[in-house]
């Protein structure tokens, strides 16, 4: 497994699909920059632009995961990697682990690219503590993202179908993300009168965590640099990833390959 692993990493880093992913979010992040850099008359904290490029992170995880681990069945290379490994749980958790390193690679990138670029452009609001409290979650964040789309595609087994689900699943966790936060932001009194937009009771707390759960909820508390949950968050990554993992591995052990 371990030379699957090794063999993978060297894929992943000659891939077009990573070189893709990794340029499109680089220049996401930079327009990003110009766009808050000269369309703001007032000086825009740091803060504010290092994390805004991962409200389109999931999208390009998504393409980058389906298309990288569907060419193993596209090319039909799956059958000869299975006879190299003992056990087909191997070869899940060398795709696996490729998924997540891919995933939180192109998210350091971003992040570092960003947050290199913008201190020269922006009020420096960031202390160095905070940055790489909030970056480890976002570390979290991307291994459940690599998980979650490398087990979808190692189950579906056919690449354009993988590509086309998880960039649906992408796009729909966006939509759910953006109805969760605009619920959660609202406060409980608007001009002295109650908010009938306010969410509270159960249904604030189902909201939470389902914006916790979410991988794009929470690239959206990232952007703003307020988590409520770190603790949860971050315990609900690990979970879900080692959720993922066992159901992936347990999945594909009967799943026919033709």
């Amino acid at each position: 497994m371990i030379r699957l692993m090794r063999a993978d990493l060297v894929r992943l880093v000659k891939s077009r699909a990573f070189g893709l992913s990794l340029a499109g979010m680089l220049a996401l992040s930079a327009a990003f920059m110009v766009m808050q850099a000269t369309a703001m008359d007032y000086s825009v904290p740091l803060s504010r632009v290092i994390f805004l490029p991962m409200s389109m992170y999931g999208v390009a995880a998504a393409a980058l995961v389906s298309v990288f681990a569907g060419d193993d069945f596209s090319g039909g290379f799956i059958r000869m990697k299975l006879l190299a490994v003992r056990r087909r749980s191997s070869y899940v958790l060398s795709q696996i682990f490729v998924s997540c390193t891919a995933c939180a690679a192109l998210y350091t990138a971003a992040t570092v690219f960003t947050a290199a670029i913008g201190r020269f452009f922006f009020e420096n609001n960031v202390m160095a503590s905070d940055l790489v409290r909030f970056y480890l979650l976002g570390v979290s964040m991307s291994l459940t993202c690599g998980a979650l789309f490398a087990a979808v595609t190692l189950l579906l087994g056919e690449k354009t179908r993988a590509v086309v689900v998880c960039m649906a699943s992408a796009f729909g966790m966006l939509f759910l993300a953006m109805h969760t936060n605009s619920l959660l932001v609202q406060d409980r009194y608007k001009d002295g009168v109650l908010n009938p937009k306010y969410v509270g009771g159960i249904r604030r707390m189902v909201y939470g965590i389902l914006h916790d759960l979410n991988p794009c909820g929470q690239a959206a508390q990232l952007s703003t640099w307020e988590v409520p949950h770190p603790i949860r968050v971050l315990l609900l990554n690990l979970l879900l990833t080692a959720a993922l993992t066992v159901l992936c591995c347990r999945l594909f052990e009967r799943k026919n390959i033709n």
